[in-house]
């Protein structure tokens, strides 16, 4: 499920002039998204963050910029059906959908949900030669 915030909302009609830009991350091991509008003509900002699946019209953009990674759904090799199921809400009809005809998923949803996110560096000693011992 996701968890939106709106930080402000000045709008006006979209223009030539206007730059939205949308993306995702994972952050503390959780899947994270950005929006930011700005319109230079009128002086009009809107920010946009949030915690799990951006919104659908979020997510339809950084899709068609970003292309989509088709992912295998349960079994050997597949995403777990109970992460997808958490992750984006689903029923079990649409999950058994997924299981049949595999899930579309954006590139950093696609590495959140395969655990191919980067891990944190392990720490090394001042000399650069190994993990450091806990002190």
């Amino acid at each position: 499920m996701s968890e939106q915030q709106m930080y402000a909302v000045l709008h006006c009609e979209p223009c030539e002039e206007c730059v939205q830009e949308d993306w995702q991350f994972i952050e503390d091991g959780e899947l994270r998204w950005r929006g930011y509008e700005h319109c230079p003509r009128y002086e009009a900002y809107a920010c946009d963050d949030g915690r799990g699946v951006p919104a659908p019209w979020v997510r339809e953009r950084i899709l068609a910029r970003e292309g989509a990674v088709h992912l295998a759904v349960g079994g050997p090799g597949g995403v777990p059906v109970a992460l997808l199921r958490r992750v984006y809400g689903l029923t079990i009809a649409e999950v058994m959908a997924a299981r049949t005809a595999g899930w579309r998923a954006t590139p950093v949803e696609a590495r959140y949900l395969t655990g191919s996110a980067p891990t944190p560096p392990t720490p090394t000693t001042a000399s650069g030669a190994g993990p450091a011992e806990p002190g």
